[in-house]
């Protein structure tokens, strides 16, 4: 029998440091889309902004509510991709999708996060999140978003 790991489980506690660095280090620049009708406020600190001003092409911010066995928030970048978004300035755009699982096993929806189809109901439509914080910490975008 295996000891429950909290620290990967769906019921994380975020560290307390980083708590802390999110409240010393304030998301400096904001932005507002409209996605389904809704205003998206998107919030991002210094390092995320240099490190923009850095690419060659635009971040994509693909943003998913997935449904599974649980709800799961996702926060995928993307660069120079084809994506169809939201442009926020001209270097960031951002993008929401619903989707639901094609099955409902613990161990794959935690390995790859199985696709199953896009929830493009009136009910999944409304559930584009409020706030967005990007972040570019250790060499890698990160991302979290609010209801």
């Amino acid at each position: 029998m295996s000891l429950l790991n909290l620290q990967a489980s769906y019921f994380t506690i975020e560290n307390p440091g980083r708590l802390l660095e999110r409240w010393f280090n304030r998301f400096q620049y904001r932005g507002t889309v409209r996605i389904n009708q809704r205003e998206v406020e998107v919030k991002w600190t210094a390092r995320a902004d240099r490190e923009l001003r850095r690419l060659d092409q635009g971040l994509v911010v693909e943003l998913q509510l997935y449904f599974s066995c649980v709800v799961k928030k996702r926060v995928l970048f993307h660069t120079g991709s084809g994506i169809d978004a939201v442009p926020v300035n001209d270097r960031l755009g951002l993008t929401f999708q619903s989707i639901a699982s094609a099955v409902c096993d613990p161990c794959e929806f935690a390995d790859s996060y199985p696709e199953g189809k896009n929830l493009s109901s009136g009910r999944a439509a409304r559930m584009v999140p409020r706030t967005v914080e990007l972040d570019f910490r250790r060499g890698g975008w990160e991302g979290q978003f609010y209801y």
